[in-house]
């Protein structure tokens, strides 16, 4: 696998968390917000790497960027941008040095008074693998985007506050009523095409489908469906192939797709509608954290 291409998604888990738990929010991270083809390396102290390929995917720069915080884990991304280190703006000759750590790697530290020898585990062979799944693939399920400018990076980390949908035990949050009915009635004279570019360029069935069967709420599911024909305009190609998109979104559900959709092609509506809703959303876990900590 090629170095610069290879990055590492790292969940460092709570260490003060019970062994069990630790175990259990591992497993969940594997079973519900990771894709299957990625590489797993298990940490010394019960964290998760997570490998897979940048293909193109910009970062800011060789480092770590954060993209999530829970009470029970912090989620971090590294790749190697640049081959050289870059000072005052400028390519040195020095090489970067990865800090990816290899499967198996055993390090020494002292516990108790103690030298301990600590492993890396591998959970797959992931090394032998031919395809190993895209940083752009797992952030898009994530309802991320960290692929911008520095300017424009500093300037929305407060929207992935609120957008950010992996809870505490290391699931995936289910989308609430009340945003996916708001979502459902964004989605109103758009131009619908067949398959996508990157959902910033244009809206494609496939994402809506992705969306729509992915809602819990069978009314709401049910009026999305209804709307998509009744207030949109579908391509030629988007008519003749819409039965078998339908098959793909069924296998690809993601409600959280909606907001990435609508904050590129319904800007008012999602800056004025979403954006609001998951603020509320995520003001409304907060205060509901802070009334269980009184309670204990």
């Amino acid at each position: 696998m090629d170095g610069e291409n290879l990055c590492v998604i790292d969940f460092d888990i709570n260490k003060k968390l019970p062994i069990e738990v630790i175990d259990k929010i591992r497993q969940n991270i594997i079973d519900n917000i990771l894709p299957v083809n990625v590489g797993l390396v298990i940490t010394v102290h019960g964290g998760l790497y997570a490998y897979y390929i940048r293909n193109s995917y910009r970062l800011p720069s060789n480092r770590k960027v954060k993209v999530a915080v829970t009470d029970s884990f912090d989620t971090d991304i590294f790749a190697q941008m640049t081959k050289y280190k870059i000072e005052n703006g400028f390519e040195t000759k020095e090489i970067v040095q990865n800090r990816e750590v290899a499967p198996n790697t055993a390090i020494r530290e002292i516990k108790n008074n103690q030298r301990v020898t600590l492993k890396y585990e591998a959970v797959n062979d992931w090394e032998n693998a031919s395809h190993l799944a895209s940083l752009r693939e797992i952030l898009e399920k994530w309802n991320l985007d960290i692929e911008m400018s520095y300017k424009d990076y500093a300037q929305q980390q407060h929207e992935r506050v609120y957008g950010i949908q992996l809870i505490d035990d290391g699931k995936n949050e289910q989308m609430n009523d009340e945003l996916a009915q708001a979502c459902v009635d964004g989605l109103k004279n758009l131009e619908i095409h067949n398959y996508p570019q990157a959902i910033n360029m244009e809206v494609s069935l496939l994402s809506i489908f992705s969306g729509l069967y992915r809602i819990s709420n069978e009314q709401i599911r049910a009026e999305g469906l209804c709307n998509l024909r009744k207030f949109n305009k579908l391509s030629a190609s988007a008519e003749k192939n819409y039965g078998q998109i339908v098959t793909s979104g069924e296998r690809k559900q993601n409600p959280w797709i909606f907001t990435k959709l609508l904050r590129y092609s319904n800007k008012y509506y999602y800056e004025q509608t979403i954006k609001l809703l998951q603020k509320k959303n995520y003001e409304a876990k907060q205060m509901e954290k802070q009334i269980q900590l009184t309670l204990h």
